[in-house]
């Protein structure tokens, strides 16, 4: 009988939920504005964050230092999560949500140099593969086409990348400090700090587009793909804390493909024919690093 570890089984869930949540926001977040979402991340995921610490909080000693570390790593997340926002505004969630989830090829080059683990010949080509296909797949030299990824978007979706990548290491390193139970606890911190910040700074200086008051779905869609969203951290902090970081962080971070999918069926995005080929390559790229360790 086939013995499936319980990290791969909340990896795989990972990428369902954290997919679904994609397209999700797509829809919701181009008729609320950023500024909306910032207050629904700080009600929505503030609220479940706060019920899964009382749940499943652990009797552990936390320093100063391990309470700082953890804070900080939880709100590196959510800021990449504001500038991943902000990336699909106006560029293809297709796209925009598949560079900034390449980030795992951050993630394993630190976990090599910092955390000691190890790094096989295929992993090193996995990661060279997605970095390759990450600039391929904001390519497209005709910058009027419906698959193009403007300035703006693919700044924020770097800017997103590269928190993320920063996020994912540290927050292996801080769930083993604190427990992944009081992780969450962290995380109603970082829900109710970086958000409302984010949400006043765009009160004083908004965006240059005007949103109109949406619908009641459209912000029930958005609760949604926030919701998706905690479900999926939630399976992905016990994956972190049984399952090795350059493990589960490419596995997990597999969704784009479920995005993508599902935004050409649904959204009717486009992608050219290299694109296409990228997005595949990124995924091949993340299933090489994760079957290698």
């Amino acid at each position: 009988m086939v013995d499936i570890q319980a990290w791969f089984l909340l990896s795989v869930s990972v990428t369902l939920f954290w997919g679904l949540s994609g397209v999700l926001a797509k829809y919701s977040t181009g008729r609320l504005g950023v500024a909306r979402v910032a207050l629904l991340i700080a009600s929505v995921e503030g609220v479940m964050y706060s019920a899964a610490f009382l749940v499943l909080r652990e009797p552990h000693h936390i320093t100063l230092y391990e309470g700082i570390f953890a804070s900080a790593s939880c709100i590196v997340g959510v800021s990449g999560y504001l500038c991943y926002f902000e990336s699909i505004m106006e560029g293809q969630v297709a796209i925009a949500g598949t560079i900034s989830a390449a980030y795992p090829a951050l993630t394993v080059i630190g976990a090599v140099l910092l955390l000691s683990e190890a790094l096989g010949p295929l992993q090193a080509i996995g990661v060279a593969v997605i970095i390759v296909c990450v600039v391929a797949i904001s390519y497209e030299p005709d910058r009027t086409a419906a698959n193009a990824l403007n300035r703006r978007s693919l700044l924020f979706a770097s800017a997103a990348f590269f928190a993320w990548g920063a996020w994912s290491l540290s927050s292996k390193v801080a769930i083993e400090m604190v427990g992944p139970g009081n992780m969450f606890g962290f995380y109603v911190v970082s829900s109710l700090t970086a958000p409302v910040i984010y949400a006043w700074f765009r009160h004083v200086r908004p965006h240059k587009r005007t949103f109109a008051s949406p619908a009641r779905l459209i912000w029930y869609l958005g609760a949604a793909s926030l919701a998706l969203n905690v479900f999926g951290a939630f399976a992905y902090t016990y994956a972190l804390d049984t399952g090795m970081a350059s493990l589960v962080v490419p596995i997990s971070s597999a969704y784009p493909i479920v995005t993508a999918l599902f935004a050409i069926a649904i959204l009717r995005e486009k992608l050219n024919a290299i694109q296409a080929l990228a997005l595949v390559g990124i995924v091949l790229g993340l299933v090489a690093i994760g079957v290698t360790v």
